[in-house]
């Protein structure tokens, strides 16, 4: 089940409070890597530590960048102060108590105990963590060029990577100033509030951090097995219920690939038919570039959703892209390798900011879709 290797920490390559990137010699072989290690679980380590690695995922070549990550170190451990009561990682060695926004004592307990509505707020829904910093980066652009100063919040799933800390992308998105503050829902740690699930989260990304535009993802990584629900991306089509539940606006962004070599996620990937025409039982709003025919999945969905197409040239989704820092891949992939891709999620944000736009003036959410259906948004 897990594969350990016994290494030397021979650089610390990266320094934060809640991550440590480090080079590291495992001791049996002689070669090197890299390794994530997070001080909140066992304290910091220092170049000469011997570490105890957990080198599965590497051994078995999965998408975690590479890299190893610290289980144990080879010394007392160093504890850190416990804050709150509700525990995340439970029943394993790592669990951490941390305080969340809705426990007692929190000074949002007593906003979150009767609260039960996002009233109107538009959510963009992705399915993977590279769409975070194109939406985000999207909703940047415009507010530029409108003038607007929105309030962002990132809302992180336990579908992917647990610790926040791993992400760069929101490290990069949070130094910017892009994005005003940070929720990591369930399992997932590290945000700038901590919530038990996505429900309480989502309210608190509204009505404690005060988001104008909120988008809810999980973190680094996916798990698929090519079954039909075999996917930790069946959470979009439950934040999709969630988010309606609540009295908000869901905008989901359908995962369209071109370039993709496995012929499930070509175009429309099947994770999004799934999503769609069954996880989702309440109706979203779906942006798609124009050119994309999605009337088969129209006539499956269960749901009515709401069909808004867009028309964004590759130039646009660049400019809007423009001012991020970092390079930017989905499966390894750059705009210009697979734009459909970053077209969708483009247009899928701007769509998400016309409907706060309109919220804003005052349109019921209603009147604002039915705007954006017939293209005048």
């Amino acid at each position: 089940m897990i594969r350990w290797e016994l290494g030397r920490v021979e650089e610390v390559l990266e320094e934060r409070e809640e991550i440590q990137r480090l080079k590291v010699r495992l001791v049996e072989s002689g070669e090197t890597g890299t390794a994530v290690h997070y001080p909140p679980l066992l304290g910091r380590v220092e170049a000469g530590d011997e570490v105890w690695l957990n080198a599965t995922a590497v051994r078995l070549s999965l998408g975690t960048g590479g890299n190893h990550f610290v289980g144990w170190v080879n010394r007392p451990p160093r504890s850190t102060p416990v804050r709150g009561h509700i525990m995340k990682l439970r029943y394993t060695p790592w669990q951490i108590a941390l305080r969340t926004g809705e426990e007692q004592g929190s000074p949002h307990h007593e906003i979150l105990r009767d609260c039960r509505s996002l009233e109107g707020a538009p959510v963009l829904i992705g399915e993977l963590h590279s769409m975070l910093p194109v939406a985000v980066s999207t909703w940047r652009y415009l507010a530029d060029r409108e003038g607007a100063e929105p309030r962002i919040v990132y809302v992180m799933t336990d579908g992917g990577a647990l610790p926040i800390a791993l992400s760069r992308h929101v490290q990069t998105l949070t130094e910017l100033g892009w994005l005003n503050g940070t929720v990591t829902a369930g399992h997932a740690f590290g945000g700038t509030l901590e919530a038990v699930n996505l429900y309480s989260g989502l309210l608190l990304a509204v009505h404690a951090l005060k988001a104008d535009l909120v988008f809810v993802s999980m973190g680094p990584g996916i798990v698929g097995t090519e079954t039909a629900y075999g996917f930790t991306g069946v959470e979009q089509g439950q934040a999709i219920n969630a988010v309606h539940s609540l009295g908000g606006v869901p905008v989901a962004i359908p995962r369209l690939q071109k370039a993709d070599r496995r012929l499930r996620h070509r175009g429309l990937s099947h994770h999004t038919r799934t999503v769609l025409a069954s996880v989702a039982l309440a109706p979203a709003v779906v942006p798609h570039p124009e050119d994309q025919d999605l009337s088969e999945l129209r006539r499956t969905a269960k749901a009515k959703h709401h069909w808004i197409p867009f028309r964004l040239s590759l130039e646009q989704v660049a400019e809007r892209m423009s001012a991020y820092p970092l390079a930017v891949r989905t499966m390894g992939r750059t705009l210009e390798e697979d734009p459909l891709f970053f077209t969708t999620v483009a247009g899928a944000a701007e769509t998400a900011w016309r409907l706060w736009r309109d919220l804003s003036d005052g349109l019921a959410p209603a009147e604002s879709i039915a705007r954006l259906a017939s293209g005048n948004g």
